[in-house]
């Protein structure tokens, strides 16, 4: 096989499955949904609730897409695309779709993990955590996980390079500041503050009294 050409023994690797007809731009880019997540568990350890944040980033890739093109960029590019998807030309036709299922998505994945005990509360502390999802969308109608972010790609002020600054950091950077903002305002409320922003509260389906 062709990839053990770049297999090093002293590695270790996840092989994950190629997705056969990743849903295009317009003008024929690969593209995945950077979701962005919300996770509060109260301090009963058992209260769950889960939110997605509506203005998700797009990762476009700056090349047209080939199946035999083996670049990372072309690929899976990590650079986030400033515009939101229900804005962005050449693929917000997909985006209600689209975020619906990486809801429905998420959720199911979140739950299971929950129920598993793969996620765990702690009774007298409550816990939250920002982190996303990258999913991409085949043109098929079917949404594939790449994997979630405990770290999620933010613009942070203390690690920004002033000499890299251009239009599309700054938009960024603006847009990071209100969705963290917004999250916390959700998880610790704060006299005066009105609504949720885009946070999304997601329906589960499940209840988690009974987990230990």
């Amino acid at each position: 096989s062709e990839i053990m050409n770049f297999i090093k023994s002293d590695r270790r690797y996840v092989v994950q499955r190629h997705v056969k007809d990743p849903l295009l731009t317009d003008d024929g880019k690969k593209t995945h949904v950077k979701f962005y997540l919300l996770l509060i568990c109260e301090d009963d350890g058992t209260s769950w609730t889960l939110y997605s944040y509506k203005n998700a980033k797009l990762s476009i890739s700056p090349n047209k897409w080939s199946p035999t093109d083996l670049s990372q960029d072309t690929q899976v590019t990590i650079h986030r695309h400033p515009i939101p998807p229900n804005e962005t030309e050449g693929w917000k036709q997909h985006w209600v779709q689209t975020y619906n299922k990486c809801q429905i998505g998420t959720a199911d994945v979140i739950s299971r993990a929950i129920s598993l005990g793969k996620l765990k509360g702690r009774k007298g502390k409550k816990q939250f955590e920002v982190f996303s999802a990258d999913w991409m969308p085949d043109e098929h109608g079917n949404i594939w996980l790449f994997e979630f972010n405990m770290s999620p790609a933010v613009c942070q002020k203390e690690f920004d390079d002033v000499e890299k600054r251009d239009i599309r950091r700054d938009k960024l950077m603006k847009d990071d500041e209100v969705m963290m903002r917004d999250a916390l305002s959700i998880v610790c409320p704060w006299e005066g503050q009105t609504g949720i922003g885009l946070w999304d509260k997601i329906v589960m389906n499940v209840d988690f009294s009974s987990e230990s």
